[in-house]
């Protein structure tokens, strides 16, 4: 008599070394899928074949989980800056294509795009490979603003390249979140603005984030002639 195979046992798919992996793979997908709701230890050693004890022996719960995604993703997310990145001698050329690479990394990859900036894991989660990972095209932004203000040789603070790093990044994201929303576009057809300044195409999004960089350097000069006054 042939035995047959158990149907509600998990069908072992993967070598023992490739679990952790495989796990994180069936993740990414559900998030491709925009699933994320589905993300569970128990519904992923279904999809790969373990059994959820297995699961356990790689990731404690499912915050390790998230935490493993996250890192995978950010490696993703910095490869894909890196593959933009002429590195230029211009900070402020290095400055746009940083800014542009992340415009067009939430157009490329929306839903990866969004798991990252929209779950947040708690501060204890931080491991130095998260905070490294996580933080590293920030501190290479920063290390632009800081050029930058060399460049025109304007005195700044620590303080004042945090801030204006952080200002780009966040008119930066804002003006991603706004143009994937549809609020923008709705706006400028509301109000009867020019059609050019809609976002509707990639275009009009660089032209925009051109822009932004020589307003934001325009500030950078200006900060100088306004303390040469005090």
């Amino acid at each position: 008599m042939t035995m047959q195979p158990d149907e509600d046992k998990p069908q072992q798919r993967y070598h023992h070394g490739n679990v952790k992996e495989a796990l994180i793979d069936v993740a990414m997908k559900l998030i491709e899928s925009n699933e994320v709701e589905l993300l569970s230890l128990r519904r992923l050693a279904k999809e790969v074949g373990v059994t959820p004890s297995a699961v356990y022996n790689h990731f404690s719960d499912k915050n390790a989980l998230m935490l493993a995604i996250k890192i995978r993703l950010y490696d993703e997310f910095n490869k894909f800056f890196e593959s933009r990145s002429s590195r230029a001698d211009d900070p402020e050329q290095d400055l746009l294509e940083i800014c542009l690479a992340y415009y067009y990394f939430s157009q490329d990859y929306p839903s990866r795009f969004h798991f990252l900036f929209s779950s947040i894991l708690p501060m204890e989660w931080s491991t130095p490979e998260m905070v490294e990972i996580s933080c590293r095209t920030l501190v290479r932004t920063r290390k632009l603003i800081l050029d930058i203000y060399d460049k025109y040789k304007v005195p700044a603070s620590e303080e004042d390249v945090v801030n204006t790093t952080l200002l780009v990044w966040a008119q930066l994201h804002g003006m991603v979140a706004l143009k994937k929303s549809g609020s923008i576009k709705a706006a400028v057809a509301y109000q009867d603005w020019p059609e050019a300044c809609s976002l509707v195409s990639h275009e009009q999004v660089e032209e925009l984030i051109r822009n932004h960089l020589k307003m934001t350097v325009n500030a950078i000069l200006n900060s100088q002639h306004g303390d040469s006054h005090h």
